[in-house]
């Protein structure tokens, strides 16, 4: 069994109680599908604790950081921070991202940022439209992705999103293809709050969708500590989207 983490987005308490959830249950392979930076006012703290992950990519926000995606891509928050966060990276942490892709696979499965459409490798997989390719070059039964910020679950050849059980519980047919959106652990959209993120079984193909309850106190006192833009603040509490 491993965990997939995605979208981070430099939320130390975010990260922390999910890595002590992870290690309580027992697991010890942690997958990482990028944007570990970003928004969140801890990016190094953030880097240093999924160094070690057996699979980091990189998210827009990190290929931000690095220029290797233009800035207009951005809106202003987001942007500004992107700015905010390249001043505090050490070269260390530029050499570790920039050796870092957007997509990846391990053991037979694979896994994405946000797309395996080799076109727009940062396209949102939440319409027919970017799943239709995603899927053309998605090899595997099973691939896993983040960058929504919804858990979500897509499946070749259906048009309409698969509801996430109420338990969590998603067992995935591997005579098909599906894509397992993993959610967010440092900025979930939507009503609920907590961190975001997924377990998978690969003897079962079962997906456990969870959620992990953390300090959010503790970072919206950084981030008016370091007087960051106060949307910020707004993202963790409510569901502004963008």
């Amino acid at each position: 069994m491993f965990a997939v983490l995605s979208d981070i987005h430099g939320n130390r308490p975010a990260l922390e109680a999910v890595l002590d959830e992870v290690q309580a249950l027992g697991i010890t392979r942690v997958l990482v599908l990028g944007d570990v930076i970003g928004y969140g006012p801890f990016p190094n703290d953030c880097l240093r604790m999924v160094a070690k992950a057996e699979l980091n990519l990189q998210g827009n926000h990190e290929a931000g950081v690095i220029e290797r995606i233009p800035e207009y891509w951005f809106n202003d928050v987001a942007l500004g921070m992107i700015r905010w966060t390249r001043r505090k990276l050490t070269e260390s942490d530029r050499v570790m991202i920039q050796s870092w892709k957007s997509t990846g696979a391990v053991d037979g499965i694979q896994f994405a940022h946000a797309s395996l459409n080799p076109s727009n490798e940062f396209d949102y997989l939440l319409t027919l439209r970017a799943l239709l390719p995603h899927f053309s070059a998605q090899t595997a039964p099973v691939c896993f992705a983040g960058h929504t910020h919804i858990q979500a679950i897509w499946e070749e050849g259906n048009v309409d999103e698969v509801p996430v059980p109420k338990d969590g519980l998603h067992r995935c047919n591997l005579s098909s293809k599906t894509v397992i959106n993993v959610g967010s652990v440092g900025l979930p959209r939507g009503d609920d709050k907590r961190a975001a993120w997924a377990t998978y079984d690969p003897a079962l193909a079962q997906v456990h969708f969870r959620r992990t309850t953390y300090d959010i106190a503790e970072t919206i006192r950084t981030i008016r500590h370091l007087h960051l833009d106060p949307i910020i603040e707004d993202k963790l509490l409510k569901d502004l989207g963008g």
